[in-house]
């Protein structure tokens, strides 16, 4: 099998000859290949081959595209520093007036920034260059609670989530937030993806109580889920930060694949997960991959796997890898998946 038919294997709930590899690995898929993340984020070719490069080097099965968390965001007007040497981020809130942010949240900006056509034109190069030879993931960050939350900043978002009085205004904005999102869906699929996946960061246990995420967050996931069904799209949810809480209410919603965050219980969510979603990520990009030794990664490798037997999972890190993850690292990690069956 090569890359594109065992992900595709696993995915569909099929046996694959080994268990599948794909990381979450743009900052140092761009170092190794000469480019900073400001010569990468604006060249679309760039962006294809650093990732075509890193995967065949070493081996993955698949690529997880990414430039950064914000692409979104800039679409639809939140202030963005593009950094030289640094993934872009997000600077401040876009506006502190509600009614103003549910009115930018404009779904046809996405089609209109420059941005978001090189991250799409990347895609549709890596698909013409690898075919069915890698599984291509077109990462579709930030989910509507998220990018809401961006626009509006932290602080004014969290008191009123808290405010009874903004229960209405706030639903309506992460609902035109989640138009937003639902269409950069349907960009990278047209693109030539073969799956998209998408990080809600700020609707874990880490920034909001378990009820707050089945009031805010939980009612749009189960909506992106129905509505990518009905275009035959699969995807993967990623929540930043220990899951425990919530891992079982993420599970019941049936997404193709779930990344785990390491810092959750890594063998409560395979068994939770077990049937119903593939387990993607689950190791520690910072403390294993970057701080870590090879004997550190092969042990961590046996232990998830031995969670699951194998089965059902698509490894890698839990998170972006740094730029600096040394290649000794990465060739040690995909050879301790390689030796488990």
């Amino acid at each position: 099998m090569n890359g594109y038919e065992r992900i595709g294997n696993v995915l569909a709930g099929r046996a694959a000859d080994k268990v599948p590899i794909m990381l979450h690995n743009f900052m140092s898929a761009a170092h190794e290949a000469g480019y900073s993340m400001g010569e990468y984020r604006k060249d679309a070719d760039k962006i294809a081959t650093a990732h075509i490069q890193a995967a065949r080097k070493y081996g993955l099965d698949g690529i997880l595209l990414d430039v950064d968390t914000c692409l979104e965001a800039g679409a639809v007007g939140v202030p963005v520093a593009l950094l030289e040497n640094e993934p872009a981020v997000a600077t401040g809130a876009a506006s502190d007036d509600i009614d103003e942010l549910i009115e930018m949240m404009d779904p046809g900006k996405l089609q209109k920034d420059e941005r978001v056509k090189i991250y799409l034109e990347s895609i549709h190069l890596m698909k013409k260059q690898v075919g069915d030879e890698l599984w291509i993931r077109g990462n579709c960050d930030q989910m509507a609670f998220s990018l809401a939350m961006l626009a509006y900043g932290m602080q004014d978002f969290m008191a009123d989530l808290l405010d009874e009085d903004r229960e209405e205004k706030i639903l309506e904005l992460i609902g035109r937030a989640y138009d937003v999102h639902f269409l950069m869906h349907r960009l990278v699929m047209e693109a030539g993806a073969d799956m998209t996946s998408f990080g809600d960061s700020s609707c874990g246990p880490a920034l909001i109580s378990r009820n707050m995420y089945l009031k805010y967050a939980n009612p749009f996931h189960k909506r992106l889920k129905k509505d990518l069904d009905n275009l035959g799209v699969q995807t993967v949810c990623h929540v930043c930060g220990n899951l425990d809480i919530i891992v079982e209410d993420i599970a019941e919603i049936g997404f193709t694949g779930v990344e785990m965050d390491p810092k959750s219980d890594i063998r409560m969510a395979s068994e939770v997960l077990r049937g119903k979603s593939v387990m993607f990520g689950a190791l520690d990009p910072t403390d294993i991959f970057y701080r870590g030794s090879p004997d550190m990664i092969k042990e961590q490798v046996r232990r998830v796997l031995d969670y699951t037997n194998g089965d059902g999972i698509i490894i890698g890190a839990g998170c972006a890898l740094p730029a600096l993850t040394p290649e000794e690292n990465i060739r040690a990690f995909v050879e301790a998946v390689r030796e488990y069956r």
